[in-house]
């Protein structure tokens, strides 16, 4: 059951523009409302080759037709892969770049989900089936002959009611586990399980039923169109640009430009008293007044919670932070001096905010010396703004410096 209306808050966070270059196309998709209806214009680039020149034209010349302007633009949906490489980085990268410079938010959604949201909701599929833990298999042609495949775990959560009248999609759709690669001598057996999509195709769906509820008249159904949809129904996580990223699942393809550089690649684990003598050495490298033994002692057995940055085996960085209620106190957040301007501290903090938005934290507070520009241009980067400043907070050489006091909001 879905009940979008003009009473809903749905309309109240309209316009939003879809987005998707995961195959040999691009496609785009604006949703407005006007005389109190959703509408839905559609835009498809047929070649791959034109994406990085035509995308942004398109976006705002559509934009234009349907809001006055992409400035008009309220949020963002975006399918972040499995697809080209190319086809991700670019669109991933033009919405990134749009979404923050005009400080909005962004749904991200997997091809694996899309499928099984397209399953559940067709009227040939199995929305009639009340099952609480269903699983849908879904498996992307990945070319020379291999499959990306993931399983969708589909919870039923009967008739479900939020905000008093308002009624959402009676199933909670989630990635199971990590999607992975398999060869087609592999694929065979993969394909015994229940509940399989085997290299799907859009037009293998029926959305009649859907487009009546939701009140909408469109003639056929894209990728962008098709995660609008899925948006408006399953009300994903609105989230920061800078969280977004693609979903690659070959690992080599996978990998950022950061961490191409690494091999292996960077990883974060717990930080124990064991470590407190590396972490000491690293810290009065990169700082003339850091923390003393002391306080890494303190700090790890008052259970805070603290990471090491791990590259080759090797500690490159850490942080730690404090809960207190629903938000985090940053106390500390080094990269060796070593190893600084290689882009670890960005890596490092995107990973940070993304386990704070898992474990619902609502906002991130810090300290830094303004005479820090390096910390102070990261932390700006990823959206943290100066609230405040404590006066004589740090030790100096000749006298004591104060210390900015910076914010970031986390969406949940």
């Amino acid at each position: 059951m879905v009940e979008i209306n003009d009473k809903n808050d749905v309309f109240e966070t309209l316009p939003w523009l879809s987005i998707e270059s995961v195959g040999k196309s691009a496609s785009l998709a604006i949703i407005f409302k006007k005389n109190n209806r959703l509408q839905i214009i559609t835009e498809q680039v047929e070649s791959r080759e034109g994406v990085q020149d035509s995308l942004l034209p398109l976006i705002e010349r559509i934009a234009e037709s349907s809001v006055g302007s992409i400035q008009g633009m309220s949020k963002f949906v975006l399918i972040n892969g499995p697809g080209s490489f190319t086809g991700l980085r670019v669109v991933n990268s033009l919405i990134h770049g749009i979404a923050f410079g005009l400080n909005r938010h962004v749904a991200s959604v997997s091809l694996f989900e899309l499928f099984a949201f397209a399953w559940l909701v067709s009227d040939r599929g199995v929305a009639s089936i009340k099952s609480e833990n269903l699983v849908v298999n879904v498996a992307l042609n990945a070319r020379l002959g291999e499959y990306f495949c993931c399983s969708v775990e589909c919870n039923y959560l009967g008739e479900t009611k939020v905000s008093g009248a308002r009624q959402i999609f009676e199933w909670h759709i989630d990635l199971k586990d990590m999607p992975n690669v398999k060869t087609s001598a592999e694929i065979s057996t993969w394909r015994n399980q229940e509940n399989v999509l085997f290299c799907p195709n859009l037009t293998d769906f029926s959305f009649a039923k859907l487009l009546r509820e939701l009140n909408l008249d469109i003639d056929k159904i894209s990728f962008s169109v098709l995660a609008m949809l899925y948006q408006l129904v399953m009300r994903r996580n609105w989230l920061h640009p800078q969280e977004i990223c693609p979903l690659y699942v070959k690992n080599r393809v996978a990998q950022s430009i950061i961490e191409r550089k690494f091999d292996p690649p960077l990883n974060l684990r717990d930080l124990s008293v064991r470590d407190v003598p590396l972490l000491k050495q690293i810290e009065e490298q990169a700082y003339d007044f850091g923390w003393s033994k002391g306080n890494f002692v303190d700090a790890l057995n008052e259970n805070y919670i603290a990471k090491a940055l791990i590259n080759n085996s090797v500690m490159v960085g850490y942080y730690f932070w404090q809960k207190v209620l629903d938000e985090c106190h940053l106390l500390n957040f080094t990269i060796a001096s070593e190893r600084q301007r290689k882009g670890l501290g960005n890596w490092m903090l995107s990973q940070l905010l993304v386990s704070l938005r898992a474990k619902s934290i609502t906002a991130i507070y810090l300290e830094v010396r303004p005479s820090n520009d390096t910390a102070i241009s990261l932390y700006s980067k990823f959206g943290f703004s100066i609230i405040g400043r404590r006066k004589n907070y740090y030790p100096g050489k000749e006298s004591r410096e104060d210390a900015l006091v910076m914010k970031r909001t986390i969406l949940i």
